[in-house]
């Protein structure tokens, strides 16, 4: 993580941290002004399961870093997505009230599965491609509780809206792209003598980006200080993308011989926007 990044980090941990030293502050101070009306404050914990579903997605040529370029023009790209992935995430807020919440949070998703088929030229129709995602996030969370609605007797739900914003870690890698069924099937990209599909492998990348987040939800009552959330999320993670390095071409001899062909490359990238279904236990006290 760079020094950019570790900033970033340290504002978005500092005011949590804080925060939870209010009550009893704020206690103090409400008697010392003589009494009168004042905010609770009141500490809480989260953690949650769900189902985060990626947007489409399309790697193209990154940033020019002086390198051979993997797919050569804007004409020439990777379309694919990437599988549902299950998401856990702990949190740690404090309520403002009974309207307001802040709370500082973390996410994990772990193998995101992608597929997809690249378009070079003269190498056919299906050029499927594969990749694994990793996830790890820290989000600043902003919540706006709204009055409770009542959908059966003695029973109540709280509508809410949420904002955050925060950093993501990803780590994209095992990608690779294959060439099953080219053109000229006797040329470049003709297979192995027992049948072995000739790929060509990419470098793995990782990075750390700036991240947007918006919630909307529903919080249900299940005992005197615990409440049952079922919420949705969109998050805009930036740009994911490989890093600069060789790429494998492997690809066959006539003879039958295996050859491995190392170019280096610059990176290529997409933008990586998800949307979340998750289920959240919130304990206060």
């Amino acid at each position: 993580m760079g020094i950019s990044q570790r900033i970033v980090a340290a504002l978005l941990f500092l005011p949590a941290a804080w925060l939870f030293t209010l009550p009893g502050r704020y206690a103090v101070a409400a008697e010392a002004d003589g009494g009168g009306a004042s905010v609770r404050m009141t500490p809480y914990l989260s953690i949650g399961a769900g189902v985060t579903e990626p947007e489409n997605v399309r790697f193209m040529d990154g940033a020019d870093a002086g390198k051979a370029a993997l797919y050569g023009g804007e004409n020439t790209f990777d379309d694919g997505s990437f599988d549902n992935g299950e998401q856990a995430r702990l949190a740690a807020g404090v309520r403002f009230g009974a309207a307001y919440r802040l709370q500082l949070e973390y996410a994990l998703v772990r193998d995101f599965g992608y597929s997809g088929n690249t378009n070079y030229r003269r190498s056919g129709e299906q050029q499927p491609s594969v990749a694994t995602l990793d996830t790890r996030q820290i989000l600043l969370a902003a919540f706006r509780d709204f009055a409770p609605w009542e959908y059966a007797s003695g029973r109540e739900l709280r509508p809410f809206l949420g904002i955050g914003a925060g950093i993501t870690k990803f780590r994209l890698g095992d990608y690779r792209q294959q060439f099953p069924s080219p053109l000229n099937p006797n040329g470049s990209l003709r297979r192995g003598p027992a049948g072995e599909i000739p790929y060509t492998a990419i470098p793995p990348g990782s990075d750390t980006n700036f991240t947007a987040m918006l919630a909307a939800g529903v919080a249900f009552p299940v005992g005197e200080s615990t409440e049952l959330e079922l919420s949705y999320r969109y998050a805009d993670m930036g740009e994911i993308h490989t890093d600069v390095g060789e790429i494998v071409i492997a690809r066959y001899r006539s003879s039958g011989s295996r050859r491995e062909i190392p170019v280096t490359i610059n990176e290529t990238a997409t933008d990586f926007r998800t949307h979340s279904l998750s289920l959240s236990l919130r304990f206060e006290w």
